[in-house]
């Protein structure tokens, strides 16, 4: 064949593939039905419609963003270990940028659940360092801010945990799990929230505890319990106070 000849059967086909319609999806049903098991918070459903999709479907255009969704529902699940492969796996896909971010954004709050802390803060700095137009709009600063926080304050950081802190809007909807952290230098239990001091005060009585309110609509009076310079000194008091029947209690920060 000569060389003419050849260059333009590679413009037919170039032609040719471009004429022909995208592969269609076998059985789309399946994507639906995830969206609206995630929607009703049935995240392992949600997960196993996903995950069957990606097996009728291997070479979908929209992989990456599947195998986030599948992240995220694990997240909704409570099973980061299953989260960060999920994460890892979209990230091979070479996602585009606005969803790369948050493919790392999420893969950072797994390794936070994980108790990886170093690798939490890490994911959080690079998102934090990328240009905001790359990120897209479903990574908001106030989310960004307040789990980068907790990142620093679980690696011992309070000083940097602060820091970020201030950078959450205390109207938004991440200020209420911000403002009780504000101004903290250690870890502390918090065993209850109540609207009236006096009631707060009859709850530290008898554990011992302290009172800190947070203003806001409406005040609260929080009762504490305990200063920890470790993380897993305080995990220890968590897990006394639950036995003791405070299941509500959790660390802060």
């Amino acid at each position: 064949m000569s060389r003419k000849s050849l260059v333009l059967v590679l413009i037919a086909s170039t032609l040719l593939s471009c004429s022909q319609p995208p592969p269609s999806r076998s059985n789309p049903q399946l994507l639906q039905d995830a969206e609206r098991a995630m929607l009703q918070a049935n995240y392992e459903k949600a997960a196993g419609h996903y995950e069957s999709f990606l097996a009728e479907n291997p070479g979908d255009a929209q992989r990456a963003e599947i195998r986030l969704q599948i992240g995220k529902c694990r997240l909704g699940a409570g099973q980061p270990e299953l989260a960060v492969r999920a994460f890892d796996q979209a990230l091979l896909e070479q996602p585009p940028a606005h969803v790369r971010w948050e493919i790392l954004f999420r893969r950072a709050v797994a390794y936070r659940m994980q108790g990886d802390s170093a690798r939490a803060v890490e994911g959080f700095r690079a998102v934090a360092a990328a240009p905001s137009g790359e990120r897209g709009r479903s990574i908001t600063n106030d989310e960004l801010a307040y789990e980068h926080a907790v990142a620093l304050f679980r690696a011992g950081n309070f000083g940097g945990g602060q820091a970020e802190l201030r950078r959450v809007s205390l109207t938004g909807p991440y200020g209420k799990m911000a403002a009780p952290r504000l101004g903290l230098t250690s870890y502390t239990i918090q065993v209850g929230a109540f609207g009236r001091e006096d009631d707060a005060r009859a709850e530290a009585g008898k554990l011992n505890g302290t009172i800190r309110q947070v203003t806001g609509a409406p005040t609260l009076y929080l009762v504490l319990v305990g200063s920890f310079a470790r993380y897993d000194d305080a995990q220890r008091e968590l897990q006394r106070l639950q036995r003791q029947g405070f299941t509500d209690a959790f660390i802060l920060p």
